[in-house]
């Protein structure tokens, strides 16, 4: 057998600034038995990018626009596109997912392959691909006090769908209370405050990854591949909290649109309409507070999960067995209470829409600097039908998205809308996705 030059309770050691440093290490399988515009500097403004997520989809004959390219009409379910958000967003219709042989996981395999670009094998697992928002981030991130934030206005719902890879998704903030603490907390400092000065706290701090280098490469060497994708999102949470340290250590620039809230009032722990409404009000205020004053430069945003547990005041049923159960009205040709919680749910990605659309930034919005995906984990919830996920994509990219628009097409991948928001914000990628859902041709109809 193998002699292994670490175990469970080894440390990685090195020297940072004349003194001794240790890192500690996950546990590993290894470990384990068999069984286990412009600033006023000069600088550009930056491009952010934000995911906002819904669960149980839109109704069928309420949500695609009859019109296709320009001047779409507005069907129910996206009047609240109507004024500006209309022109600074595309539509698209059509399009689907390639299972390649493998079974449709309800409210999962929808959601994973447009963020992943696969079918996952697994539910609740993203089969060691990470999802492209962190692509993004590790692109537009640096330089913020956070590569990404997640967040959730449903109380309970504390993962998100980020991750690099498998089942390690990132961790949401679940209250208003803790998404402010967070964000203007202990580490903010005021942008246009003028008295900016480093904090010695933070200057102890400072990078241990690279001080522990060879033993960081000695530990690759003697693990596998799957602890060494375990090590890999390791390090970079490791990073991460390194890239936020440093930007508290830089004076930050004025950020012109930063204004500091002031700290929301929790409400108690309930998934009821008025309290997940009251929850996404302030905390999409404080994202967008979050963006203007250069805390992060992207967002991962769910309204609620997939299968919502969103109820109605005195109403029995929750939302996702409303979809399951209700039946099809007569007269309306659809389900009346879904399709009004899934008004409800639309309506919150609008909330999200309009807050950075009502922040003035240079000679725009922040919205006109930001593009933000739109979508959801199927199309009809009563089928879990994997067909014509609502996805949209709204905001100006600086300049780059050319919104405005109805795409449909016939069953077209839905990487196809992945891919273009990859290019949208800047990522160098020419493909995207796996097996059938593999993709070179970016939307360039939508392209600037």
């Amino acid at each position: 057998m193998r002699t292994l030059r670490f175990n469970r309770r080894s440390m990685l050691r090195g020297l940072l600034g004349g003194g001794a440093v240790t890192m500690g290490i996950p546990l590993l399988d290894v470990f384990l038995d068999g069984h286990g515009a412009a600033l006023a500097n000069g600088a550009p403004l930056p491009t952010r990018f934000a995911t906002f997520f819904w669960g149980l989809g839109l109704t069928p004959t309420r949500w695609e626009p009859k019109t296709v390219g320009p001047n779409f009409d507005l069907p129910p379910q996206l009047a609240f596109l109507e004024g500006s958000l209309q022109k600074k967003t595309s539509v698209f219709t059509g399009f689907t997912v390639g299972l390649d042989g493998r079974p449709s996981h309800p409210h999962w395999t929808g959601m994973a392959a447009i963020m992943t670009g696969q079918c996952p094998a697994k539910d609740k697992s993203f089969d060691r691909l990470n999802s492209f928002d962190t692509v993004i981030s590790d692109k537009i991130g640096g330089g913020t006090r956070f590569r990404s934030i997640e967040a959730t206005p449903f109380r309970g719902a504390v993962s998100a769908y980020s991750s690099r890879g498998e089942d390690a998704f990132k961790m949401a903030d679940d209250s208003p209370l803790a998404l402010y603490t967070r964000l203007f907390g202990p580490g903010f400092h005021d942008p246009n405050a003028g008295d900016w000065k480093p904090d010695p706290q933070v200057l102890v701090k400072k990078s241990v990854l690279s001080a522990v280098k060879e033993q960081r490469d000695a530990l690759w060497q003697d693990v596998g591949t799957s602890d060494r994708a375990r090590l890999d999102q390791y390090y970079t949470a490791v990073r991460e909290l390194e890239q936020k340290l440093d930007a508290e250590l830089r004076e930050p620039p004025p950020a012109e649109a930063c204004v500091v809230p002031k700290a929301p009032v929790d409400l108690p722990r309930k998934g009821d309409v008025p309290t997940v409404t009251y929850n996404n009000k302030h905390m999409c205020e404080l994202i967008a507070m979050a963006l203007a004053c250069n805390q992060t430069n992207v967002v991962n945003y769910m309204f609620t999960p997939a299968t919502s547990e969103m109820y109605r005041p005195g109403d029995t049923p929750v939302y996702h067995a409303h979809t399951h159960e209700e039946p099809i009205d007569g007269k309306l040709g659809y389900q009346p209470i879904s399709s009004e919680l899934a008004d409800i749910s639309v309506g919150g990605f609008g909330h999200f829409l309009k807050t950075l659309e009502g922040i003035r930034e240079g000679e725009g919005t922040l919205l006109d600097h930001a593009l933000v995906l739109g979508y959801s984990d199927t199309g009809w919830a009563k089928i879990h039908s994997i067909d014509n996920i609502p996805m949209l994509l709204v905001g100006g990219a600086n300049g780059r998205h050319k919104g405005g628009q109805h795409i449909k097409v016939g069953a077209d991948p839905v990487t196809r809308v992945s891919l273009t928001a990859q290019q949208l914000v800047g990522v160098p990628v020419g493909t995207f996705g796996t097996g059938s859902m593999a993709t070179s041709k970016p939307i360039t109809e939508v392209m600037a």
